[in-house]
């Protein structure tokens, strides 16, 4: 019997299982890079930040490059399991507003992680090469821009991810997240022209 699963169901990233140790090294690696960015951080001050020799961080991970998808992928199970609500959601506009709220909600909930990876070239050079990375975000656009609009969807769908990562700028800080969460979701709805 064929599977009627959608193709990109194979690949999840939730299934994605690493060790405790790369765990560990993902943790310090998140922290760093958002500290230093991924381009200012290097596999020694991951292992000093873990209190661990380098050849420890090797042993688990081969690259630079290796733990840089790793910190992606790990915190990227959370937009993948949005996105998958998202799609099985009823209709365009209720996709939309499920998935706007869950992105705002990540967002929101980790702005520091947010402002570390919005300006960094070295990330998002290596996550243009990852296909997972690469099918997620495809899924997400799919889902929150109108393609069938005739106009071209890249644009709305820049200026969303604008929008929405907006909340890891610093003078937004000291915003209870709890309205910083809603400001950006009625302005991500006027952007997207859906009833906020």
């Amino acid at each position: 019997m064929a599977s009627t699963a959608p193709p990109h169901s194979r690949a999840r990233l939730a299934e994605v299982r690493h060790s405790a140790a790369q765990v560990r090294i993902i943790t310090a690696a998140l922290d760093l890079f958002a500290e230093y960015g991924v381009a200012g951080t290097s596999l020694q001050m991951i292992a000093d930040r873990m209190g661990v020799t380098k050849a420890a961080v090797y042993h688990q991970f081969k690259t630079k490059e290796e733990i840089v998808i790793a910190t992606a992928d790990h915190e990227l199970v959370a937009l993948e399991a949005a996105v998958e609500q998202a799609e099985a959601a009823r209709g365009g506009v209720e996709a939309r507003l499920v998935l706007l709220r869950q992105l705002i909600d990540v967002s929101v909930r980790d702005r520091a992680r947010v402002r570390a990876w919005q300006g960094d070239p070295a990330m998002m050079r290596v996550l243009a090469k990852h296909e997972p990375f690469s099918s997620l975000t495809r899924r997400m656009y799919a889902l929150l821009v109108d393609k069938d609009d005739g106009d071209d969807w890249r644009i709305p769908a820049a200026m969303l991810a604008a929008v929405i990562t907006a909340v890891g700028q610093p003078g937004l800080a000291g915003l209870d997240p709890d309205l910083l969460r809603e400001e950006v979701f009625r302005y991500a709805c006027r952007l997207l022209d859906l009833r906020d």
